[in-house]
Formats: structure tokens, sequence, C-alpha cells
């Protein structure tokens, strides 16, 4: 409940402008720093979740589901990757149609509030992590402590780039958890097996 009141917050602080001159001067802050190698270290933590890596991870782990006879944890994962695809593209972005920072040391198009590039891969790496530690529940803290510090480094790559603000990716950590949290209601809702996890 706490992070759905942080977001419905920040969409009204954002339309308003009222963070607009934080989220100016954070963004001055981060471009401070400058270190050899951390450009690198930023472009790869930022790609990694471009399109392209994230549809070979959900297909990969479609194709393993499918191999594992797991059809309902796969049905749940289709159906909410292409969820929080059309949320973030179709009706937030041009909701919002906040633009980004520039200049922007990538080359990176369209609306920036809320990050898709957090949504989509926090929801997906927390879904991957449930899954796993359903299956091995000793893993459980390792895997979300991994998911949640790879998403981390994405979205302070976000920031170092200067393609997002840091209530895009404030927001993005807030849509991603909140999709996930659905994700699971929905699987424990088709597969009784998960009620008691």
């Amino acid at each position: 409940m706490s992070v759905l009141l942080l977001l419905l917050w920040l969409n009204q602080e954002v339309v308003q402008g009222n963070l607009d001159a934080w989220d100016e001067a954070f963004i001055q802050w981060v471009r401070n720093f400058r270190q050899p190698g951390l450009l690198e270290f930023a472009q790869v933590s930022y790609l990694s979740g471009e399109a392209e890596v994230v549809i070979f991870l959900i297909l990969g782990g479609l194709g393993f589901l499918f191999w594992k006879r797991c059809l309902k944890e796969a049905q749940v994962l289709a159906v909410s990757s292409l969820g929080i695809i059309i949320l973030i593209d179709k009706f937030l972005k041009p909701l919002f149609a906040r633009i980004r920072p520039a200049p922007g040391l990538i080359d990176v198009h369209g609306n920036s509030y809320p990050s898709g590039h957090i949504s989509g891969n926090f929801m997906l790496y927390l879904y991957i992590s449930y899954l796993i530690s359903f299956k091995f529940p000793k893993l459980t803290i390792y895997l979300y402590s991994i998911s949640t510090i790879l998403i981390f480094f994405m979205g302070w790559a976000s920031l170092y780039l200067h393609v997002h603000w840091a209530t895009d990716v404030i927001a993005g950590f807030c849509v991603g958890y909140l999709a996930f949290t659905l994700s699971i209601f929905l699987l424990k809702t088709v597969d009784t097996k998960y009620r008691s996890f």
C-alpha cells in the first residue's frame, strides 16, 4: 500500500512540476562523478536492460517453463511482461509526456516518466526470483538481493547517462514492484500450490 501511495504522490508532484528543481539538482550532482571506467560500467548496466536483452530473457524463461511443463507460470510471465509494456509505453508515458534530461550520454528517445527500463526489468527479475525461491527457499534472500542490486545499478546508470530523472527511476521501481505484486496475485489465483508461499 505504501508503494502505491508513493507512486500516486510522485505522479501528482511530477504533473505539477514540484520536483523539477530537485530532479535538476540531483542530476547535476550525479554529473560530477567522473571516474575512469564509470561511463563504460554505466553503459553496460543500462544496456543490460534494453529491449533486446529483456526479450531474450523472457523468451528464454518461457522456453524453460514450457520445457519444465510449468504452463501456468509461463502464462503469468507472458501476461505480466506484455501487460507492463502496454501500461508503460501506451498509457503512462504518453499520459505524463515528460521530456528526458538533456543532453544524454547515449541516444534514447521517447518520454521519460516512469522509467520503463526499471519497471519492466524489476517486475521480471522479482518474478523469476519468486519462481526459483519457491523451488529453493534457502536462496530467497540472495535472489531478491541480487535482483534489487542489478536494478539499482540500472537505475543509477539511467541517471549517470542522463536519460532519466531521479523521479522517473523511483516511479519505475514503484510500478515494477506493483506489477510484480499483481503477477504473484495472478499466479496464486491460477495455481493453488503457490497460495501458501
